[in-house]
């Protein structure tokens, strides 16, 4: 039975309960607002709680485990994996989390008198949602301010055979009955990556292929070079500057045909070619709105859109689509639409990437191309887990941490680290560059010992060396320029 209910009206109205709609709820309602949250599927989350980030991580802590064991090398432990286990026993404490998750957001959504509505959101107008409800009715929904944050879901090729029994997307690829015995990535993003990673980590023998001449061309060149020698050494095949031109799922196993000519032939394949944003049922038309051919809005610093009080936050934005700037952007976002100045209404300047693969990485500020692009001096502090003794404990040293510094004012200008618990180590750099703090900070703060934070007083000690270095030729140089 088809049926309309009376209009319900809000200040703030929000679509998706991913991080960017749950924060963006919470800030507008802890301003004093009346707000709704709209979320289409029966639990909360978006894809960070259900199909990505927490699950992905689930399964990433079992392979890290794994593999840290073996390197430990205990005398008279014999680890080995069984050959019929099947990927979700391998994800262990992912469902416990995600349920904990779903109920750490509903909670906070109650805490705040925050309305949710079970349906599909589209709008009739740039201030009305029609919410069409799983009993066969809508709802409509008219708010003087709107978010918008549907997340996204994965890009699938036209020419790829997507079929999710041979040919996996970044969502079902934690759907596999078993381990394969080798998997073919195609995409060097974010999510290939860290899928590379872990499947390489549980004895699979994995291959890499991204049209790019690096994986992950965004971070410092080092850091996506040192994870792909850090690769080589899982025997992980990486194929730099082609594309698979066609994928012939068989019976067994998939025929990959790539550009350059050359053929992989894989158990599994995962197509990780980027993905697209969730828009196609918003009616964007109807609010004056269009997004581009990947489903991505355009915002301003704020994050609102061409649309004065309709905002935009999250995956659905673009790069760098984390769960950690989805979240910021939501509170920004509401903040600045409902002026409330005692907050931030633009993001912090030094915002961390923190990527899951094996090793991790993790960056905050400048690289050190942006730096050489900019003709802006810097020195490069580095020190490595291999002589880190809780590294060295936990079976993870490889990887280093690197500053970046200015040789004129000692300020940090960016932190760069690949290796165990990077993306915890980076809040440390992060926090010093906020505070418009000098690499002298680590040589003179008291780490515990033994501890993977240790590592930041050694490259402090290296940038310092660096500095000295460079005062010297410096010296030599206009000494030698005298007559």
């Amino acid at each position: 039975m088809d049926y309309k209910r009376a209009m319900l009206q809000y200040d703030v109205a929000i679509v998706g309960t991913g991080p960017a709609g749950e924060r963006g709820a919470t800030r507008a309602a802890y301003l004093g607002k009346k707000t709704c949250v709209i979320e289409k599927e029966a639990v909360p989350g978006g894809a960070c709680a259900n199909t990505g980030t927490i699950p992905s991580k689930a399964l990433r802590e079992t392979a890290l485990s794994l593999l840290q064991a073996k390197r430990r090398d205990v005398h008279g432990f014999i680890l080995q994996v069984a050959s019929d286990i099947t990927i979700p026993a391998l994800m262990g404490r992912r469902g416990l989390v995600t349920a904990r998750e779903h109920t750490r957001i509903r909670n906070r959504l109650a805490l705040h008198s925050v309305e949710t509505f079970r349906g599909t959101a589209s709008f009739i107008d740039p201030h009305t949602l029609r919410v069409a409800v799983p009993d066969g009715g809508s709802q409509d929904i008219r708010a003087e301010v709107i978010l918008l944050a549907p997340g996204t879901r994965p890009l699938h090729p036209s020419h790829i055979p997507v079929d999710h029994s041979h040919v996996y997307d970044s969502d079902s690829i934690l759907l596999l009955d078993k381990v394969p015995r080798s998997l073919a990535v195609l995409g060097g993003g974010v999510a290939g990556c860290e899928y590379a990673s872990l499947f390489a980590a549980l004895g699979v023998h994995v291959t890499v292929v991204d049209s790019r001449d690096r994986v992950m061309p965004f971070l410092d060149a080092e850091l996506s070079q040192e994870l792909e020698r850090l690769w080589t050494e899982f025997g992980v095949v990486l194929k730099h500057q082609t594309r698979a031109q066609k994928v012939e799922p068989g019976d067994v196993d998939v025929l990959v045909t790539l550009g350059d000519g050359s053929r992989i032939v894989a158990d599994k394949v995962l197509v990780a070619a980027g993905r697209l944003g969730n828009v196609e049922a918003l009616n964007l038309e109807a609010a004056g709105l269009k997004a581009d051919d990947r489903g991505y809005l355009k915002v301003n610093e704020h994050f609102q859109t061409e649309v004065p009080h309709i905002y935009a936050a999250g995956d659905v934005i673009g790069f760098p689509g984390l769960a950690a700037t989805a979240m910021e952007q939501g509170r920004v976002a509401m903040t600045h639409a409902l002026g409330a100045t005692d907050f931030r209404t633009e993001l912090s300047g030094e915002v961390p990437t923190g990527i899951y693969t094996i090793p991790e990485l993790s960056s905050v500020g400048e690289t050190e191309e942006a730096l050489q692009k900019k003709g802006v001096p810097y020195v490069v502090g580095r020190s490595g887990f291999i002589e880190n003794a809780r590294a060295n404990l936990i079976g993870e040293p490889v990887g280093w941490v690197k500053l970046l510094v200015s040789p004129d004012t000692l300020r940090v200008l960016g932190v760069h680290a690949i290796g165990p618990q990077a993306s915890e180590l980076v809040h440390l750099g992060a926090a010093v560059m906020v505070l418009k703090g000098t690499y002298e900070y680590f040589m003179d703060a008291v780490f515990n010992y033994p501890t993977l934070g240790e590592v930041y007083k050694f490259a402090a000690y290296d940038a310092r060396r660096r500095i000295k270095e460079r005062k010297v030729a410096r010296l030599e140089r206009v000494a030698s320029d005298r007559p």
